[in-house]
């Protein structure tokens, strides 16, 4: 038997009824008046919870000899033993225990590095996104906070190949620089009275089929005097102003049509691209014979097509669709560049535009959010979520900093993108419904289109003037360039031109 304290045989052996191990008497009851526990298992421990242990034979202490004997030195000697033992045992127990507390503390260092090191990266890939964003705006992003860290999304490279990458950084140069020198109307320019007296300067009506009627989306040509329309009826026209005549219908959607744009290039025959509920969107082309044919038919997404965007470059462009995805394509291939899905949009894209550089895009959601998009990063730069009903439309002023959006809660929201902010909301009619909306090449005027034509002044959101010729709703509104006339398409199957007379 030896004493769990000093390691050595006692000379009166007690055990210890908590934890079952045996001291020398004189240790143990020291221990308990320091300390009040069990050394061993450090539970409660008092003089009453001591067994004393016979032994065979039992030695008789003699009597404590005085101090200047060998004897008592011997004895002093022991007492200073135990003395030492007793506090060896204490200190190896608060060793232990500082040990595990370091163990502990390093970890939690280590945990509490590794996570603000993913902080700072997720911080970094969001400010440099919101650079991007308002490098090619004209302002300088707001200088860093000290260190605080947020939640942003992880720094991954492009999704777009390279060449890519490099016309839509040259793009948006060249189109920054050429905004920069025009920020003024020139005297051409329709002033505020020459709006105000626009009226109906002549219409097209009974274009597409009756059995379906209806015009649900509109473009128009560099020229303006090719107007691309779709319908109801699932086809795809064009209509020519100086011959007065449909000069291609194109067939091959199986349901409604829901946007149609121009590529925008300076050609007579400019290609032509539709997006359906069918899911599909096709690009038309005219042949040798200016016959216009069907000529890639891209099964774009698992839901319907709602919205195409050409990109200003006009090398690429873009389709939304109610499966939360928008896709980015190249015109010589056709073929998705890159698919963009963000899984919190449930209720899908309802809309889809470029900003006027092209480093950005705008998409509205089912979800009552506009997203703002970094086309090179294929990040989220920014979220308006102010609407309370799914977006219906949206539009970029050439000032290149507004934004425009109109949802199903009847107002009209205008953002500016500098800021991030939302500047101005124009509440309409109870039930009004906004499906298009345009500035004008200066900026100066946005006209909304829905259960009528409305003109309002863009920097104050004030009535110029309306339109209620129409008598379905409004699809589609075109300006002509300095905001000289403007084209509409309704759901009575009509064109209209305003203007002056």
């Amino acid at each position: 038997m030896f004493c769990a304290i000093s390691g050595e045989a006692p000379e009166q052996p007690v055990v210890s009824v908590k934890s079952g191990n045996i001291f020398e008497k004189r240790l143990i009851e020291k221990y308990i008046a320091d300390h009040g526990k069990d050394p061993i298992n450090n539970e409660e421990l008092s003089t009453d919870d001591l067994i004393e242990i016979k032994t065979s034979p039992e030695t008789v202490k003699p009597r404590p000899p005085k101090l200047s004997s060998v004897p008592s030195l011997l004895s002093a000697l022991q007492n200073e033993w135990d003395s030492v033992m007793l506090e060896s045992f204490t200190l190896k127990q608060q060793y232990q225990q500082v040990r595990q507390e370091l163990s502990h503390a390093l970890y939690q260092n280590d945990a509490a590095t590794r996570v603000i090191a993913r902080l700072k990266k997720e911080r970094d890939a969001s400010r440099e996104a919101l650079a991007n964003v308002q490098a090619h705006l004209g302002t300088a992003a707001p200088a860093p906070a000290a260190e605080p860290t947020s939640e942003a999304m992880e720094t991954d490279e492009s999704a777009l190949p390279e060449d890519a990458v490099n016309k839509i950084t040259e793009t948006s140069q060249a189109l920054s620089q050429t905004r920069r020198s025009k920020k003024k109307p020139p005297v051409e320019f329709a002033s505020l009275d020459s709006v105000k007296g626009y009226t109906k300067v002549s219409d097209v009506p009974s274009l597409h089929t009756s059995r379906s009627p209806g015009i649900t989306a509109l473009d128009v040509d560099h020229s303006e005097n090719r107007i691309l329309t779709g319908g109801q009826d699932k086809h795809v026209q064009i209509y020519d102003k100086t011959e007065n005549k449909v000069i291609a219908n194109m067939t091959g959607h199986t349901k409604k049509i829901t946007c149609v744009k121009f590529r925008g290039q300076a050609v007579e025959n400019d290609i032509a691209i539709s997006a359906s509920v069918d899911k599909h969107v096709r690009v038309w082309a005219a042949d040798e014979s200016n016959t216009y044919k069907l000529v890639h038919n891209i099964n774009a997404h698992k839901g319907d097509a709602t919205g195409i965007s050409v990109h200003p470059s006009k090398d690429y462009f873009v389709s939304s669709g109610m499966d939360s995805k928008w896709s980015f394509y190249d015109f010589e291939t056709t073929k998705p560049i890159a698919d963009y899905f963000d899984n919190e949009v449930q209720a899908g894209y309802t809309s889809i535009a470029f900003h006027p550089d092209g480093m950005i895009l705008g998409a509205g959601t089912g979800n009552a959010v506009v997203q703002i998009w970094d086309v090179k990063s294929n990040k989220i730069a920014a979220s308006f979520g102010e609407h309370k009903g799914k977006i219906g439309a949206l539009a970029f002023s050439e000032n290149g900093y507004i934004l425009a959006t109109a949802s199903e809660d009847n107002l009209v929201k205008i953002w500016d993108l500098r800021k991030l902010s939302n500047t101005k909301t124009f509440t309409l009619d109870d039930g009004y419904t906004v499906s298009s909306l345009a500035f004008d090449d200066y900026g100066q005027y946005l006209a909304v289109g829905g259960n009528d034509v409305r003109i309002l002044k863009a920097k104050d959101g004030s009535a110029v003037t309306s339109f209620a010729d129409n008598t379905a709703d409004i699809t589609g509104v075109h300006w002509s360039p300095l905001a000289q006339g403007l084209v509409t398409s309704s759901m009575d199957r009509t064109l209209r031109f305003y203007g002056a007379q």
